[in-house]
């Protein structure tokens, strides 16, 4: 068995995270830390693809529906949570086993990252406020350099601006590093990208059946909130407002599932050298178990 003082298990959405760390559960003494920027909001446990109870059962299974739907979070947020889960379950005598797709999370707490200035609450709110008041375009311009174009990665680059006059770029190249790791081992599932799709396709069926649309139905959040990003939440939306037919839900839901796969391989196999990478869970659990 592997000997290592952590674990990672990354890979691109439905390539078999999950049940590699299942599977390495019943053979040594782990605990699961979710690497899921989704998975961490409670809400919609079916559809991000949670753990089930039954499977949380086999080790303990640490942030996993962390955060309220109507909450927002950061990656900071997220690696000082992971830090004191590995150190806890290190000191329990377990491995600690990361489990996610989150290609940033999985970076940031391999490689560590720039420490940044807190922020106060009312920057915070400015910010947020500036950003419905002037939109995307004009808030990029002036805070994101037209590099950032996902939405709360800009509101972050505009409160760092607003709190300090330093563009957030600036930050990240001169601010003193934090690390997390040191003896860690990488592994990284790649799976045939046909098959990969089909697991895509699949599974938001399956979803479906266990009662997803059911879940987005009863989730209360905003439309700014973090967890309305979880693929398949607006074409289930869109469905039960009678927008589209269910045919074409699944149709979209699967074409941005299999998109997103294709894009998380692509960063994958780019970045974080040292990585094992292996086909299949099969393969890597093999690997693991010499």
């Amino acid at each position: 068995m592997t000997s290592c003082n952590c674990l990672i298990i990354s890979g691109p959405t439905a390539s078999g995270k999950s049940r590699l760390a299942l599977d390495l559960s019943e053979r040594q003494d782990i605990a699961i830390i979710n690497a899921d920027s989704l998975q961490l909001y409670e809400g919609l446990p079916i559809l991000s693809s949670q753990p089930t109870e039954a499977e949380k059962k086999t080790a303990p299974h640490f942030l996993y529906s962390h955060f309220k739907a109507q909450e927002n979070s950061s990656v900071m947020d997220w690696l000082k949570l992971a830090a004191a889960r590995i150190e806890q379950v290190k000191s329990e005598k377990k491995l600690p086993v990361i489990v996610g797709g989150s290609g940033m999370y999985i970076s940031k707490l391999a490689e560590g990252i720039s420490e940044m200035p807190a922020i106060s609450e009312e920057v915070k709110k400015a910010a947020r406020e500036l950003y419905e008041k002037i939109g995307q375009g004009e808030f990029r311009q002036k805070f994101g350099e037209d590099r950032i174009i996902d939405k709360q990665r800009l509101i972050r680059a505009g409160e760092v601006f607003m709190q300090t006059g330093k563009s957030i770029f600036i930050w990240q190249k001169e601010a003193k590093k934090i690390s997390f790791l040191e003896d860690f081992l990488h592994i990284n599932l790649n799976p045939d990208r046909e098959e990969l799709y089909q697991n895509c396709n699949s599974r938001f069926v399956k979803m479906l059946e266990c009662g997803a649309i059911d879940e987005v139905k009863n989730l209360v959040a905003g439309d700014d909130c973090s967890i309305t990003k979880t693929l398949g939440f607006h074409e289930i939306k869109n469905f039960l407002s009678g927008e589209i037919s269910r045919e074409k839900m699944i149709e979209i839901a699967t074409q941005k599932t299999r998109n997103y796969a294709k894009r998380q391989l692509t960063w994958f196999r780019n970045q974080l050298p040292g990585k094992q990478v292996f086909k299949d869970s099969a393969t890597a659990l093999k690997f693991l178990q010499k």
